[in-house]
């Protein structure tokens, strides 16, 4: 069963002062807190954000309440139970893997919220929107797909830097992978500008006073 309900009432907050802080109804809180409705990843991270907690934690499926100790891998292994020995930590299994599933979503949204912005020249403002609704509905159920997603862009920005520096097998890969591109966008050498001038018909002015 998850914490929402829990925390909720902890800090004296009622289902309508989340459901404001969230942009969400009532009776959706409401349903979330009975597990009559399971929250989008997306919201799932805005109640931890509201919570300051972590999403493993408000899902239940985590039993660390400390924010920070599980901020990164290293802070969470750092306050683990050390072997007698002092030479291995204890590491339990089941907070390993709440860990990585709150800190797949936290980066998955982080990424995402950089690409589908208004500032993404690269993107049509119907590409934006159409794009936002398709991560909007993301469950758990995409956890394996934000996971690929995550580490392929990963992948390809470090494929990026050091191609940047000169590095040759990483040029040659950047090449592979803009040559794929292209055939995706269905671009080739003849779609290429030239560097002439190209002419663009005159749009008519709605406003124009008669």
């Amino acid at each position: 069963m998850n914490r929402i309900k829990e925390i909720r009432q902890e800090k004296n907050l009622s289902q309508t002062d989340i459901a404001k802080a969230l942009g969400v109804t009532r009776q959706a809180i409401s349903l979330y807190e009975k597990g009559d409705r399971e929250p989008k990843l997306e919201t799932w991270q805005k109640l931890a954000d509201f919570f300051g907690v972590s999403v493993p934690y408000l899902q239940g499926i985590s039993d660390i309440k400390d924010l920070d100790r599980v901020s990164t891998f290293e802070k969470f292994y750092e306050s683990l139970e050390t072997t007698p020995d002092g030479k291995s930590v204890k590491v339990p299994i089941d907070e390993a893997l709440a860990l990585s599933n709150g800190l797949q979503i936290k980066e998955f949204l982080t990424i995402n919220d950089a690409i589908l912005n208004g500032q993404n020249e690269h993107l049509s403002i119907n590409d934006l929107e159409n794009y936002k609704k398709i991560t909007a509905n993301f469950d758990a159920e995409n956890l394996a797909d934000i996971d690929e997603i995550n580490f392929n862009i990963t992948q390809l920005y470090l494929i990026m830097l050091n191609a940047i520096q000169g590095k040759k097998k990483d040029k040659k890969a950047l090449s592979k992978i803009n040559k794929i591109i292209e055939i995706y966008l269905g671009l080739d050498e003849e779609d290429k500008w030239d560097g002439l001038p190209i002419t663009l018909k005159k749009q008519r002015s709605e406003n124009k006073e008669e």
